[in-house]
Order: structure tokens, then C-alpha cells, then sequence
């Protein structure tokens, strides 16, 4: 008998279909099981490598064994008029059958389950990405009504309880964008867009807007405004107001009027503010951040000036002092001013918001980032839990009650909101930005660089997700990859970061570099004590990295030396003041970590 009909008469064939089809079904059952526990990845890579192992030596035990009515006996042993392979041959024959008729079944219930989780992840009735309105006008001067405009179109709409809004990171990425509506929004994993431009002229002012429906292209509402230059406060208003109530929220006319208002009446205050918030807006993409952020300080300094309630305003020129006595930020120092008159020109705006805000939530939340200031925490946390009961969908809010967490130490709250950015973060680029960023120090760093690396793939080009998924790499031992996401990021930010060139170094053992590059931060002119305490925890130069804080701590804004609490590497012991603040808030702060990539001795 030829080889091939040798294979045949043993089953060969038969063994080697029938292995490969139950080998399949038990992939498909662990990944389900597996999922449900939350399991990282590496342990279905096991389960595939064991199953692949498998099919050979199944293979080769067929070859050398059969099936008899006394049982299993070597092949050679058996005579060939006692042997059974042809009614072993049948009834492999029907378990091949039957699997494949349970493999089709479960390819059905698997296509029909990834349809119905698309559907429930894109179509979200009542989810709206607010897109960048163009500038249509001939001159190209108005990129600062339109971007304003948006902006505040998208956080009027971020006050409706029922209303999911993609968060501006994500929306603005699509300016200048020649992708389909319906793209857009299966990308967005929104149902409905909003689009628009502007044109002006002499003292006229034209405003197209329309919000479409993603799944069929339909214009839910559109609207042309053509008016005075006056009228602009009028326009965002109306706007915000038409759209909410076109997608059939469950507010009522009355409160979808007062979320829609604007804050003043006062169109030169609302040009000035408009001005304002474009400045920021382009300062978070810019090199030059500190000195954007300054001009449009001036300009919502301007604009409280013009309307001292315009309670927006107070708090925007509140902000910026906030950020300049912000020791994490690299964007500040544009004042010249000392950390502590930095903290009285905030404190005198903050409250000047709250006392003019237009609503109770709005008071909240502007309480909340008072408290916070404060190192009222406990109080905080109150005030923030109580106004996202209000408007869950704030996306700002849901980051500083995160941040504030990590001071607390309270893990278990932290976790709720962790969950809350990772199932965001696969439509949201600044939600999975969030999660990669407060991930590791909580969960399993295995398991912080599985789910941020599964996010990074539908973020691939965000310089500020691969900065954090790059350092989460770093934290859970995964060197190599993390090489590869630094290339990528020096990509993205021509010059690098001094910090992600710093890790790369230790984690590969080169010291001399990492402390080439603490010097050249040294020596630099704008010295930012941060990222020189960064490096030296890096290094491990434990007293270096105490005493490069205590200007933070003889600063007299308590709040400087405190947000370094973020980092749980931070160690507060060394500082007496900072300890007795921890104490009086009840925060039992566990041990440092220890980076694994810290540079060898």
C-alpha cells in the first residue's frame, strides 16, 4: 500500500480535521472565559500555543496507535483482519460533522454579537461629536469665532445629562478634515454630527450650521443665520438650544434655555472671551504654550472687565493663574509673578465666579476646583461627586475627581473611574489618554499596558497617548515595545521629550545619558523642578530628588509641593507640612513605588 493510502487507513486526515476543529472550539471557549475575568492577554497566547503544540503529536500518536475492541494498542501489534480503522474512520467522521456544525453556530452567535455591540457603540441615540466650524470668510480673520464658537456650542451640550459628547480632543482632530460625515462618526462612535462655518463681512456676520444624522446622512436641523455682528451672542445661544432640543433630550424648554446662555449680554465681553478661548485652544498644540496662554489671559482679563458678571470669564482668567503656580505644567511662567501673588490674583477671580455663576452646578464646580486649590480634598470630592450627579457627561470634571482620587489614595473610587475612560477611550481619544495616564499606578501595570496598548491602536497618531502608553510599557517591564513606541513618539514630536529619552536610557542601563540629560535641564534657562525631580527619582538619588522639592514646600502655595501626589513615587515624609495636611485629611498614603527601569547604581 502506498504512503499516501497508508495515511488514509490509519485516519490520519480524520485525527488531524477533527483536532483542528475542537482545537478551535476550546480557543473560542477559554477567550470567552478568559474575558470575563479580565484576563491579560499573554494567557490566550498560551492556550494557543498549547493547542498548536498539540496538533503534531496527535498526529503522530494516530500514526502510531489504534483504536481496537481490547483498546488502545501500538499499531504494529495489530493483525490486519482484527483491525477496526474503517468503523473508527465513521465515527470520526461524525464527530467531524458534528463540530463543524458547532463551529457554524458559533461563527453565527459571534457575527451576530459583534453586530449588535457595533450598533450599541456607534449608534448611541443621543451622542453628538461637535466638529470645528470653517472659517469661510475671505479674509480668513475669523478663526477665532469659529473655533470659539464650537467650543462653546460643545459645553453648553456637555451640560445635558442624556446627551453623550465627544470630547473636544477627540472632535477638533477632524478641522480641515475631508473624510464622509458618516466616517467621521463611525470613528467617533457617535450618531449625530454637528457641523459648520462662518463667513463675515463689514458688520455682517453669516453662521451656517447643521446637525446630521451619521447612519443615513439626514438633516435632523440645519439653520443659516445672516445678522449683525451684534447678534453673535444670540447665534450661540439659539444654536446650543436648537440642537439639544432637535435630538429630543429629556431637559425641559426652560433649563435647555438656561444651559444655552452664553453668561453675558455684553458682545464686546463675549468677542473678548471668544478671543480668549481660541488662544488656549491653539496653546495646547503649540511649543510657545506659556506665551499663548498669557494673550488670551489678557484677553479674558479684558472681558471681565467689560461685564463683571460674566462669571466664564473670571473663571477662565482664573485658570490661567492656577496653571502658573502649577509646578507639573510646562506651560506657565509667562507672569513673572511670585507662586504666592499668583495664588491671590486666583483667588480673587475664582470667587468672583462663584459669585456670579448662573447656575447651581456651575457654583459646584467652580466650589470643587476652589476646594481643591485649597487641599480641602475631602470637601472637594464632595463638591465634585455632587455636581456629576448633576452633569455626568464632563469629561473635565470626571478628570479632576480622578486626579483628586490619587491624592486620597482611594483606589476603589479611582477604579469606577478608570473603567469609565477605558470603555470612552475606544471613541474618545481624550478618555483613553485619561485611562493610560492613571492606569498603571492602580491596576496591574500587565494589565494597564494591555488596555492602553489596545487603545493606542485606535489612537496611533495622539503624541500625548504615546508619551503615556510608552511610560505604562516602561512600568510593567516591557521594554522592547516600549523602544518602539519612543521611536514613534520622536516621530510625532520632532526633538523628543527629554524625559522619554531619559527612561529609554535607564531601563537599557545607560546611566551616563540619563544624567547627560539631568544636566542639560540644569543648565537650561526656564528650569522646570518637576521633571528635574523626575530624574533624580529616575536615578535614584534620593536625597537629590527631597531637596530639589523644598522651594515647592517654602513656596507658600502648600498646593505646588502637593500635586506631586499624583505620581505614586512621590514620597511626602520627608516634608512636615505637606504630612500634617495628609493627616488632617485622613489620607493613608502607601509606600513609593519604585520605578523598574530606574538606572543602575
Amino acid at each position: 500500500m502506498s504512503f499516501l493510502g497508508e495515511l488514509k487507513r490509519r485516519n490520519i486526515f480524520r485525527v488531524g480535521i477533527a483536532y483542528a476543529l475542537a482545537g478551535w472550539v476550546v480557543l473560542q471557549a477559554a477567550d470567552f472565559a478568559l474575558d470575563l475575568v479580565d484576563a491579560p492577554n499573554w494567557v490566550i497566547q498560551v492556550f494557543v500555543i498549547a493547542v498548536a503544540a498539540g496538533l503534531p503529536l496527535a498526529l503522530v500518536f494516530a500514526w502510531a496507535y489504534e483504536m481496537t475492541p481490547e483498546g488502545i494498542r501500538r499499531e504494529k501489534k495489530v493483525d490486519p483482519g482484527q483491525s477496526i480503522t474503517r468503523t473508527t474512520g465513521r465515527k470520526l467522521n461524525r464527530m467531524i460533522i458534528g463540530l463543524l456544525v458547532l463551529v457554524i453556530v458559533l461563527l453565527g452567535v459571534e457575527r451576530a454579537f459583534f453586530a449588535v455591540s457595533t450598533v450599541a457603540e456607534v449608534d448611541v441615540p443621543k451622542s453628538i461629536a461637535v466638529l470645528p466650524f470653517a472659517d469661510m470668510s475671505q479674509s480668513q480673520d475669523q478663526g477665532w469665532f469659529a473655533d470659539g464658537l464650537a467650543e462653546e456650542i460643545l459645553n453648553a451640550l456637555v451640560k445635558v445629562p442624556d446627551l453623550q459628547v465627544t470630547a473636544r480632543t477627540s472632535s477638533f482632530q477632524y478641522k480641515g478634515s475631508d473624510q464622509s460625515i458618516s466616517e467621521i462618526a463611525k470613528e467617533l462612535g457617535v450618531a449625530h454630527v454637528l457641523e459648520g462655518s462662518i463667513r463675515s463681512g463689514a458688520n455682517r456676520i453669516r453662521v451656517t450650521a447643521q446637525l446630521i444624522r451619521a447612519s443615513d446622512d439626514f438633516h435632523l436641523w440645519s439653520q443659516n443665520y445672516d445678522r449683525d455682528v451684534d447678534d453673535m451672542i444670540s447665534i450661540q445661544e439659539d444654536l446650543a438650544f436648537n440642537i439639544a432640543n432637535a435630538l429630543e433630550t429629556s431637559m425641559d424648554p426652560q433649563a435647555l434655555a438656561e444651559m444655552a446662555r452664553a453668561g453675558t449680554t455684553s458682545v464686546d465681553a463675549y468677542r473678548e472671551y471668544l478671543r480668549g478661548v481660541e488662544g488656549v485652544l491653539e496653546s495646547f498644540n503649540e511649543s510657545h504654550g506659556a506665551e499663548l496662554q498669557r494673550a488670551a489671559y489678557e484677553h479674558f482679563e479684558r472681558a471681565r472687565s467689560i461685564d463683571p458678571g460674566f462669571a466664564d470669564a473670571h473663571l477662565r482668567a482664573a485658570n490661567y493663574w492656577s496653571l502658573e503656580f502649577s509646578p507639573t505644567r510646562t506651560d506657565t511662567g509667562s507672569s513673572g509673578e511670585t507662586a504666592q501673588q499668583s495664588l491671590r490674583n486666583y483667588h480673587d477671580r475664582i470667587n468672583q465666579a462663584i459669585d456670579n455663576a448662573k447656575t447651581e452646578a456651575d457654583q459646584l464646580r467652580i466650589l470643587a476646583d476652589r476646594a481643591v486649590i485649597d487641599l480641602q480634598m475631602r470637601e472637594a470630592r464632595r463638591l465634585y461627586e455632587q455636581y456629576l450627579e448633576i452633569r455626568p457627561n464632563d469629561d473635565m470634571a470626571w478628570d479632576q475627581l480622578g486626579g483628586l482620587l490619587s491624592w486620597l489614595s482611594e483606589d476603589a473610587a479611582l477604579l469606577a473611574v478608570l473603567d469609565r475612560w477605558a470603555a470612552k477611550g475606544k471613541t474618545d481619544q481624550f478618555a483613553a489618554t485619561m485611562y493610560a495616564n492613571g492606569a498603571y499606578p492602580v491596576v496591574d501595570p500587565a494589565q494597564a499596558a494591555d488596555v492602553s496598548s489596545n487603545l493606542l491602536q485606535r489612537w496611533p497618531n495622539s503624541s500625548g497617548l504615546v508619551y503615556q502608553v510608552h511610560r505604562t510599557l516602561l512600568w510593567a517591564g516591557r521594554f522592547a515595545e516600549a523602544s518602539g513606541l519612543a521611536a514613534r513618539y520622536n516621530t510625532l514630536v520632532p526633538g523628543g521629550h527629554p524625559l522619554v529619552t531619559a527612561r529609554e536610557a535607564c531601563a537599557a542601563g545607560d546611566r551616563a545619558t540619563a544624567e547627560k540629560i539631568l544636566e542639560q535641564l540644569e543648565s537650561a534657562e526656564d528650569v522646570n523642578l518637576s521633571n528635574l525631580w523626575l530624574l533624580h527619582n529616575m536615578l535614584g538619588n534620593t536625597a537629590e530628588e527631597t531637596e530639589i522639592l523644598r522651594p515647592l514646600e517654602q513656596s507658600g502655595v502648600p498646593y505646588q509641593l502637593a500635586s506631586l501626589l499624583s505620581y505614586h513615587k512621590f514620597d511626602p515624609r520627608p516634608f512636615p507640612a505637606l504630612m500634617a495636611i495628609l493627616e488632617r485629611e485622613g489620607v493613608e498614603r502607601p509606600e513609593p513605588a519604585v520605578p523598574p527601569f530606574r538606572c543602575p547604581d
